[in-house]
């Protein structure tokens, strides 16, 4: 019989994923003398390690998934790129890893996960608009469509938010009593209520633990649009992302258009019809499969999300972000290459 458990929390993505992640490798030494193991030095550890395992395994998921199998308390790996992951992979982590294993879905209500998702996949190099991507939304909701997707918009947002899915391929493997969905408090609530929902789940090892020094910052409505016709720019000169990835993510979105946020207006989005059927829907059907809940089934009731229509925004907004956006990536750029630059 495993020695140990591992507690693998894999997503949904937006979902409060990047806070969890953040907290966990913050005080990952002193965890470890709580006897909570978190496999990788750092949180991009875990992430190559589970890329490796997507492909086939790899070294690095195999030093991780020693690590967990030696260890005779709670290992916690969190990656949000394991949550649609094929039955395949994982039978393969669960024949990889010694240890038993309780799978954590964090879930955020369908209506908060949309704009959030769309600036997501424009911080991911994607040119879709905003109204193509509501639109893929619901053309190709789980609960109206039949066969494969009709829209790419549509298929890369009900991938990685089709929680139904998600949760029956890890249930088919670990079983439904080993799956737990934690809720995503909705607005209003403690700051802390996620990580103490997650906690519940992981062991008392966790309390008192408070720092998040990485925040997945969001995009404003205008930063995010300056990005999306600069990933067709992008695109057109064969620029394809990931190319650039360090600059165009990490740096410009990341770092420079985030910081933005608080001075342009929000995507916003009020609840349509479908939107709360589909939440019906994934809610009757997490029910229905038996997985453990830890927050309450209330919190996926669609919220209208404050802000504006992102494509409703006049080209001199737009363009004041994607000034702001140079000048900051040229600033940092030209800090990065010190005072002894040639100048030529």
């Amino acid at each position: 019989m495993p020695g140990g458990r591992l507690v693998l929390h894999v997503g949904a993505m937006k979902s409060g994923t990047t806070f969890v992640q953040s907290r966990l490798f913050a005080h990952r030494e002193l965890l470890q003398e709580r006897g909570i193991r978190v496999p990788g030095r750092r949180r991009r550890s875990q992430v190559l390690a589970v890329q490796q395992l997507l492909r086939g395994g790899g070294p690095m998921w195999d030093k991780h998934a020693a690590a967990v199998s030696r260890h005779d308390g709670t290992s916690v790996i969190s990656v949000e790129l394991l949550g649609p992951a094929p039955t395949a992979v994982v039978q393969a982590l669960r024949d990889g890893v010694d240890a038993e294993v309780e799978v954590v879905l964090t879930a955020r209500d369908l209506n908060r996960s949309v704009p959030a998702m769309w600036q997501e996949t424009v911080q991911n190099g994607r040119s879709w608009g905003w109204h193509d991507y509501v639109i893929g939304a619901r053309t190709d909701r789980p609960s109206a469509r039949r066969g494969a997707p009709a829209t790419e918009p549509g298929r890369a947002f009900w991938i990685q938010q089709d929680l139904v899915r998600l949760a029956r391929t890890w249930a088919s493997v670990f079983g439904p009593e080993r799956v737990t969905v934690v809720t995503v408090p909705p607005p209003g609530s403690a700051p802390e209520l996620l990580w103490w929902r997650f906690a519940g789940v992981v062991g008392p090892e966790l309390d008192g633990l408070t720092s998040a020094p990485d925040p997945n910052e969001s995009l404003g409505a205008a930063s995010a649009t300056a990005m999306r016709r600069l990933n067709e720019l992008l695109d057109a000169e064969g620029l394809l992302f990931p190319q650039g990835h360090q600059l165009r993510k990490r740096l410009l979105t990341k770092q420079v258009l985030a910081a933005r946020k608080s001075a342009e207006p929000a995507i916003g989005l009020g609840v349509l019809p479908w939107v709360t059927e589909e939440a019906d829907a994934q809610r009757r059907g997490l029910v229905d499969l038996g997985v453990r809940l830890v927050g309450d089934w209330a919190d996926l009731t669609p919220v209208d999300v404050p802000g504006i229509d992102p494509e409703t925004l006049d080209d001199r907004e737009v363009g004041e972000a994607a000034l702001a956006g140079l000048a900051g990536l040229l600033a940092a750029l030209t800090r990065s290459a010190g005072p002894d630059a040639d100048p030529a």
